[in-house]
């Protein structure tokens, strides 16, 4: 074992630099219980405050879902906007899902990614047109394709069966006697 390796080690893990590697550990980040909405609505002007402030919100903005047993608790009501309908030239800290760091989600913001179902989407065509459209089209097609099997342009001639010679038998199947 060569001196190097451990003169190396003695020297990198002095008390503060441990000291500072736990510190640096146990101040990592929030858990999920912290994110996890309240299982009560705040009651009091100063509960919703509290949780406006929670989801970095101001307190004008800051509405609850009805306490009907969905278990959204003190989660914030907020509107589906999806991602094709925000600004595409917009500066955001996440560009991929077009979200800005510590914004609020909506509850059901994994539906309305770039990916998915365009909430606030107008199509060209009523979908009643849409079917109608699909609907004449198929019926056409099967129309043609019945009209066709029952009435032919160019009928398929039958030829005689292709033998050798006229009812002459060339073979037989049946075991020869000896």
């Amino acid at each position: 074992m060569s001196l190097i390796p451990l003169f190396v080690v003695r020297r990198a893990l002095n008390a503060k630099t441990i000291t500072f590697i736990q510190q640096n550990r146990t101040m990592a980040g929030y858990w999920n219980r912290d994110w996890r909405p309240a299982v009560e609505l705040p009651k009091t002007e100063e509960e919703k405050r509290a949780a406006a402030k929670k989801y970095g919100m101001i307190l004008e903005d800051y509405e609850t879902f009805a306490d009907d047993g969905t278990g959204y608790g003190d989660y914030p009501k907020l509107p589906l906007i999806s991602a094709e309908s925000r600004d595409p030239h917009a500066l955001y800290d996440i560009p991929e899902l077009k979200r800005n760091f510590g914004e609020p989600m909506a509850v059901d913001a994994d539906m309305v990614g770039e990916d998915r179902w365009d909430i606030s989407r107008r199509l060209r065509f009523p979908i009643t047109h849409m079917v109608a459209a699909y609907v004449g089209v198929m019926s056409m097609f099967a129309l043609l394709f019945f009209i066709g099997e029952e009435i032919r342009l160019y009928p398929v001639k039958m030829m005689n069966k292709h033998m050798l010679t006229d009812g002459k038998k060339h073979y037989s199947f049946e075991l020869e006697d000896k």
